[in-house]
């Protein structure tokens, strides 16, 4: 279901903390957020299919959607787990064509549509803008190409840590808490080891008295050993 919105200061502070809009002057960063509708779905539903057309991108308010691919034989990888907070399928409205992922909700979740055309027309009328996002992606990118060069010599010990130290980071539960986004099936892809593997991880973190487990609570008890972990 949606519904046309209505930009709080609060969500305008949140979008500009995306490297796409970072640059965008308020006025017509308003202007961009008449034209969207923010909209709610249940578990399980699609917000897109992979290789369908796309007119759109999003902004993730609330709830987890799985980014996922499949390969010739069908089977699936979760490519990404996007968290509140979160803006996908952006670089699509650069690139053109369609979505190189299927979009599938974990959970009720709710998003905030964004149409790809106003953004290119505002680009378009503003080419300063265009180069100032350019440079805010491009470091983006600097940044995601060192870190999966760096995960793909990690350990898985120290694949799970910087996971949850990347979790705590963002984390709105207060200091110490964080909340695994997804089932254990879904993190473990994401960060590319099993699900076994990933459980056994975080025992050995429990009975080293790093971190406390409850359902999907996790409090990270000490940080500096966490961050050893990640380091090994």
């Amino acid at each position: 279901m949606a519904s046309p919105y209505m930009a709080s200061p609060d969500v305008t502070e949140r979008l500009r903390q995306q490297p796409i809009f970072n640059a965008w002057p308020p006025v017509l960063l308003d202007a961009l957020l008449a034209s969207t509708h923010l909209e709610d779905w249940e578990d399980g539903a699609i917000l897109f299919v992979e290789q369908s057309a796309a007119a759109d991108f999003f902004w993730l308010e609330s709830g987890v959607v799985e980014l996922v691919s499949s390969n010739a034989e069908g089977k699936e990888k979760i490519v990404e787990i996007m968290q509140a907070g979160d803006l996908f399928a952006e670089g699509v409205a650069f690139m053109g064509g369609r979505y190189p992922v299927t979009a599938r909700c974990s959970g009720p979740v709710r998003v905030l549509r964004i149409p790809f055309a106003p953004v290119m027309a505002t680009l378009d009328a503003h080419p300063q803008l265009m180069r100032r996002i350019l440079a805010q992606l491009s470091m983006r990118l600097h940044f995601l190409v060192k870190e999966l060069r760096q995960r793909s010599v990690q350990s898985a010990d120290a694949r799970v840590a910087a996971y949850l130290l990347e979790l705590g980071q963002t984390a709105e539960t207060g200091e110490g808490w964080v909340s695994l986004p997804a089932k254990k099936a879904a993190i473990a892809a994401r960060i590319g080891i099993t699900p076994e593997t990933l459980s056994r991880v975080l025992r050995r973190l429990r009975e080293a008295q790093i971190i406390a487990i409850t359902g999907r609570d996790l409090h990270i008890l000490d940080f500096a050993a966490l961050q050893s972990w990640a380091c090994a």
